[in-house]
């Protein structure tokens, strides 16, 4: 999700006929981010919301992660052939990558932590609330978890760890799958079989086809990959995806593949700024709106006073992601774009 935010500075060079690619992408990074928020608004409110109909609906909000995994996968391809990304890079591109997401998430690891301490010393905690230790908080500043029997301090924080393993695997064998067509198919095989054998979402293989499908599409676009490849092993991945994962999976894969090739001429400032924060209110929105829903629980009873808590916690949820955009976010985009590969 975090490597979409890279996308106005990677390519701002970039011709006026990609304003359309560039607008869609907005569009859909905010969408993606909304729709994930408002089904942890709607659906794990403990029974706030109690409408099943809504519940129902707003159910399918939990794929917008798909819908950042194929654009991260499109965005960050784009911008490493941009930026003439080399195998010589690779530090410089984990030091941008590291310096544009990193100092977000940490914040609110760390105000995740204070919310927690300040719960269970308020007595407000449901039952004996278990706090985290410093090695599991730790183990969070190098998305480690995966790697050990400790939990996610939030339910948002694993799809980071899939995006982080897809960097380091990517930039280490960019310029070989860029560059040799039989090479490319090869990892393409292989990612396919680590996909069916793979049975943890936890990882990258899990959901390589559906990076794939925003990768290729970079190549195609950018004129390395030829049409009838790149239609075949688009093909190949859907096929994959719906086979392994299931129509919901595959359906909210293939729109923002669709759009983004398509480039429609969309222009929607309420959704632009939805995609300029879209990174914040991913990270923050869970510990904002359940802190709100949580106190909801105890002291309204009535219909209209939940109308009022949603309400709430939907405004302040954005507003704090804004801030965090523009206090730590925005500061740390510019810094990532100002490193620059060297020539």
């Amino acid at each position: 999700m975090n490597a979409l935010l890279n996308k106005e500075n990677s390519i701002s060079a970039a011709p006026a006929a990609k304003n359309a690619e560039i607008s869609i992408v907005s569009i859909l990074r905010g969408i993606a981010a909304m729709s994930v928020f408002l089904f942890h608004l709607v659906c794990l409110s403990n029974g706030y919301i109690s409408n099943k109909m809504l519940n129902h609906l707003f159910a399918y909000g939990k794929y917008g992660v798909q819908f950042f995994f194929v654009i991260s996968g499109f965005v960050i391809t784009y911008s490493m052939i941009k930026g003439h990304y080399k195998i010589t890079d690779f530090f410089t591109f984990l030091k941008k990558r590291v310096i544009r997401i990193e100092p977000p998430y940490l914040v609110i690891v760390l105000l995740t932590v204070l919310f927690l301490l300040l719960r269970n010393k308020s007595g407000l905690a449901n039952g004996n609330t278990e706090l985290p230790n410093l090695t599991q908080v730790l183990l969070h500043v190098g998305y480690l978890i995966p790697f050990s029997n400790y939990g996610w301090l939030s339910i948002v924080f694993w799809t980071l760890a899939i995006e982080f393993q897809f960097y380091l695997l990517f930039s280490l064998l960019f310029q070989w799958y860029i560059g040799i067509k039989w090479l490319r198919w090869a990892m393409e095989i292989v990612l396919l079989g680590l996909f069916f054998t793979s049975a943890s979402e936890s990882f990258f293989f899990h959901w390589s086809p559906v990076f794939l499908l925003g990768i290729n599409l970079a190549l195609y676009k950018m004129e390395i990959m030829l049409f009838t490849e790149w239609l075949v092993t688009s093909v190949l991945m859907a096929g994959a995806i719906f086979y392994q994962t299931g129509w919901e999976v595959f359906v909210f894969s293939i729109v923002p593949f669709v759009l983004i090739y398509l480039e429609p001429q969309v222009k929607s400032r309420p959704w632009n700024f939805f995609g300029k924060i879209s990174y914040s209110l991913y990270l923050c929105h869970t510990l904002v709106a359940f802190a709100i829903i949580n106190i909801g629980i105890r002291i309204t009873h009535h219909f209209y006073q939940k109308i009022i808590m949603v309400s709430l916690a939907f405004g302040v949820t954005i507003l704090v992601s804004y801030l965090l955009y523009y206090y730590v976010e925005r500061p740390c985009k510019r810094m990532a774009a100002s490193i620059k590969y060297a020539p």
